[in-house]
């Protein structure tokens, strides 16, 4: 009650760092660090449930290809209905199919749960960043949505590090039914969240009475979608298979990947973020390309944990400049739509994603990880050689523009 209390009754200011803000913050944190439990674990279970490592590439690939179907129709529902409202029942149903894998007879009980589970997150995932941008100030954006990434920073750091744990003493349906039942319980305590925008849903809602395209993706934003979905990559092998990796080496620890990799995350994106508030989103964007090459390349060779934790600290910087990417997608469109902003930028995250979780299986199954590793680390190259050749061309149509 106190904390309702507390929440409803904050009033409105210029600040970032309000209430309702650091809530959102906590929630999602929990939220994320479920999510990062269980992410890591699915490969194997699928394998230990007598599927090869190709096959469990296109399970643990599946949410992915189902949140890039389910983003846009999550455009649609978080730009006309109750933000809050949708965000609740989005993650109840996403803790809910987790706790299904820990009841999976077999593996084709996975596929559908699977499904499930990409539809949920993706619409949780979109509203959540969207009804958070509603907490941000607009001369702070940048700098505030990096922060809203601080859930994700720290599920990448907490929860896969919780589920080895786990695993060594427990089983895999243990840790899907524990990490489903904290995504259940993260999304059921936004009731105490104040709705910040609850007086204009109305609003809103008569003036979008038509249906368009515009309402399911941006294609203002389509490029910066790319430009994310590229980087994205790296991050489905890694959170899909940088712990079978250790596995196969001898590897011990190898989750401390996720907790420096998240430790400097806490770092760069905050800071990138002012960069892309003061100047813009190239000063961040470009040098993400180049230590993300130079992390996965260096993943590939590594043959012990040293290695692999430089390459946390290189990846980070690749990581912290996915929000000044999203950013720009805000800032591109009018506010009414940064549902649809946010939900374009996560289908090319989904993308990239889905990519890596299953071509990532297909290369290790085929040519081992080495190879498997390098050839997303050429893809960060040629991102950059996107990013740079469409900066060329945008500073040449304004130029034309202005004559």
């Amino acid at each position: 009650m106190v904390v309702y209390f507390y929440l409803n009754n904050e009033k409105s200011s210029g600040k970032l760092w309000t209430a309702g803000f650091i809530y959102l913050l906590v929630t999602n944190a929990v939220n994320a660090s479920a999510f990062g439990m269980i992410t890591p674990l699915v490969p194997g279970y699928v394998v230990s449930l007598g599927a090869s490592l190709s096959f469990a590439g296109v399970v643990a690939g599946m949410i992915s290809i189902t949140a890039l179907f389910a983003r846009p129709l999550a455009s649609v529902m978080g730009d006309r209905f109750n933000k809050k409202r949708l965000l609740i029942t989005a993650m109840s149903l996403n803790g809910f199919s987790v706790i299904l894998y820990a009841l999976a007879p077999g593996l084709y009980w996975l596929l559908p749960v699977r499904v499930l589970h990409g539809l949920m997150f993706s619409i949780s995932g979109t509203v959540f960043f969207a009804l958070g941008t509603d907490y941000i100030p607009q001369n702070r954006l940048g700098e505030g949505v990096g922060y809203l990434g601080i859930g994700q920073i720290v599920g990448m750091a907490l929860g896969p590090n919780i589920g080895i744990y786990l695993l060594r003493s427990h089983s895999y349906r243990f840790c899907f039914a524990l990490g489903g039942a904290g995504i259940l319980i993260a999304g059921l305590s936004l009731m105490v969240l104040r709705d910040k925008y609850a007086h204009l849903s109305g609003s809103v809602n008569k003036v979008k009475r038509k249906f368009h395209l515009q309402d399911l993706i941006a294609v203002e934003v389509l490029p910066n979608a790319l430009f994310v979905a590229i980087l994205a990559v790296g991050n489905g092998l890694n959170n899909s298979y940088l712990v079978m990796l250790g596995i196969e080496r001898s590897i011990g620890n190898i989750g401390l990947y996720f907790v420096i990799n998240s430790a400097m995350l806490l770092l760069t994106r905050p800071f990138l973020g002012k960069m892309t508030d003061r100047k813009n989103s190239s000063y961040a964007i470009i040098p993400a390309y180049l230590m993300f090459a130079s992390a996965l390349t260096l993943i590939g060779f590594s043959k012990g944990l040293t290695p692999v934790l430089f390459a946390a600290v290189l990846a980070s910087i690749g990581n912290g400049a996915m929000p000044s990417i999203q950013a720009d997608c805000i800032k591109k469109l009018d506010s009414r739509r940064s549902t649809v902003a946010t939900g374009t930028y996560f289908i090319g995250m989904d993308i990239g994603m889905f990519t890596g979780q299953l071509f990532g299986g297909v290369f290790i199954d085929s040519f081992g990880f080495r190879t498997a590793y390098h050839s997303a680390g050429f893809l960060m190259l040629i991102g950059l050689g996107f990013y740079l050749l469409y900066g060329k061309y945008s500073k040449r149509r304004k130029e034309i523009a202005s004559k």
